[in-house]
């Protein structure tokens, strides 16, 4: 089942907010440590592994991947 954006949006968007840009790994380990649930973890575990540049692209990365 595809994770809902709402979701993902709400576990990762202070670490853009703050000019991060996280790779799959720290997302990955984010939403474990959150307790996200099964179907944001696979969405984000769905990314390669190179720096995600902004939400926005972590949005068009996981629609391309069919996550969410």
């Amino acid at each position: 089942m595809a994770a809902s954006w709402t979701d993902v949006e709400a576990l990762v968007k202070h670490l853009f907010d703050q000019g991060l840009q996280p790779d799959r790994q720290e997302l990955v380990d984010l939403a474990f440590a959150e307790d996200a649930n099964d179907d944001v973890i696979d969405a984000l575990d769905s990314l390669n592994g190179k720096p995600v540049p902004s939400l926005e692209s972590l949005k068009q990365q996981l629609e391309a991947n069919k996550q969410i």
